[in-house]
């Protein structure tokens, strides 16, 4: 018995002591250096796209530069197209434009424990979060850092109280470590006015899998986001190849979403 037990606890200190880093490929919200904007205020397309490139399963630690600007450049397209033009997006606005556009899942999780977070990521599941950016005190920031931030959360190590995070807020980014207290304390959506610091704890859980946002159609297309996927048509497009009718009516007629005039 006594040399059973002993075994369980060998074979539980793994993951006791060292935690988890997923392969979450990085790129700063800057990916060419350059911090004017729009790069200054693309933390959230930068996060949108670190775990996109999670989920499409790029293996690359870094995301090569001209990918990386090319996939923020999209989302911001995107997000300007279907709400207009802003600097921050709060959580609520990040999960949509996720749910209704891309090739996984997000939720929002009210008041996160530290253990929700570190389960997500023994789960293979990164997670977004926004923050209040000056209580983070890294050191990489200019001014104290941003009142408001996003950043994602990759791993953990439980032997020294760290989350293993890609912090699109600096060039050195990749694997950036803060203290569990430190993103507890900073986590804080986005509040306009510069109030953010009083803005509500929540986080942003991800997954592979698409449930219920598969039956969404947010261009209104007459394709849900499952058959854009199947179809390859884009899915925030109500005319993927600009012929003048829209995908799901090209697809009822027999024709291809994504090339003109050609039968499926």
């Amino acid at each position: 018995m006594r040399f059973t037990l002993i075994c369980l606890f060998l074979f539980l200190i793994p993951n006791i002591v060292f935690g988890v880093n997923l392969n979450v490929p990085f790129t700063s919200q800057a990916p060419e250096g350059n911090w004017r904007q729009p790069w200054q205020d693309t933390c959230e397309e930068a996060s949108i796209v670190m775990v996109d490139n999670f989920y499409q399963k790029n293996i690359n630690k870094k995301i090569e530069v001209n990918q990386a600007k090319k996939e923020i450049l999209q989302i911001l397209k995107i997000k300007e197209i279907k709400w207009g033009k802003s600097l921050d997006e709060n959580a609520e606005q990040v999960v949509k434009l996720i749910n209704n556009y891309l090739p996984w899942e997000a939720k929002l999780i009210e008041n996160p424990s530290l253990d929700q977070i570190k389960n997500e990521i023994d789960n293979n599941q990164p997670v977004i979060i926004p923050v209040y950016g000056k209580t983070l005190k890294n050191k990489n920031f200019k001014n104290g850092g941003p009142i408001y931030h996003m950043l994602v959360i990759s791993g953990f190590d439980n032997e020294t109280q760290e989350f293993i995070t890609e912090e699109p807020g600096t060039r050195n980014g990749l694997d950036f470590r803060y203290s569990f207290a430190t993103i507890m304390s900073a986590l804080h959506d986005y509040l306009p006015y510069g109030k953010t610091a009083f803005g509500p704890k929540i986080a942003i859980f991800t997954s592979k899998e698409i449930n219920g946002s598969g039956k969404l159609d947010a261009d209104n297309d007459g394709l849900t986001k499952e058959q854009e996927f199947n179809y390859g048509s884009i899915t925030w497009l109500n005319d993927s190849d600009g012929d003048g009718y829209a995908d799901g009516f090209e697809v009822l007629n027999g024709y291809s979403p994504t090339k003109k005039l050609e039968k499926l």
